[in-house]
């Protein structure tokens, strides 16, 4: 009998856990954000940008540029040569349609899709839809060579979070 009453109030109260649940959600709808909360999120991460480093990446991706730099990050040194958006998610589209177009078309289809939504359109503003200057937040490289502790590693390209980088140099090549 103790069972019986037990189950029913955990019933009871998985119940009444989930109504409060369900009523937590119907009572904050979405709404999009203000022109005000907007530009506060946007001061707040283009706060913690440096500037020199949008600069160039704003370069890169408007001109088409190849910048050789290194970048300092989490005590790596990433030595390598900028490139834009395009060059980057060109080198993938094309290994992934040499990889996967002839046995997984779909794969190739769906890689090539991801590659190029990366893209920045080629008539993108400098100035974003809430009035601010748009952010970028990936670097692109290629010919990359990543140093930490006396060990080297070479890739062809490499993406990296602009946010994550601690100091960087213009024209510095990794050498010998």
């Amino acid at each position: 009998m103790d069972d019986e009453i037990k189950v029913e109030a955990y019933t009871e109260e998985v119940a009444t856990n989930h109504t409060a649940s369900e009523a937590a959600h119907v009572e904050t709808p979405f709404r999009p954000l203000t022109r005000a909360e907007r530009r506060s999120l946007w001061l707040r991460e283009y706060g913690e940008q440096d500037f020199a480093l949008q600069m160039w990446a704003r370069l890169v991706e408007q001109q088409d540029l190849e910048i050789e730099m290194m970048l300092q990050m989490n005590g790596l040194l990433v030595f390598g040569v900028m490139v834009s958006t395009r060059r980057y998610a060109q080198f993938y589209i094309d290994l992934n349609e040499e990889l996967h177009r002839e046995r997984e078309p779909e794969t190739a289809d769906a890689l090539r899709e991801y590659y190029m939504a990366l893209v920045p359109p080629l008539d993108q503003p400098e100035i974003g839809p809430e009035g601010l200057p748009v952010v970028f937040r990936y670097l692109h490289m290629n010919d990359v060579t990543i140093m930490s502790a006396g060990h080297k590693i070479k890739v062809p390209y490499w993406r990296g979070k602009i946010c994550e980088v601690d100091a960087f140099v213009v024209g510095a090549t990794a050498g010998e």
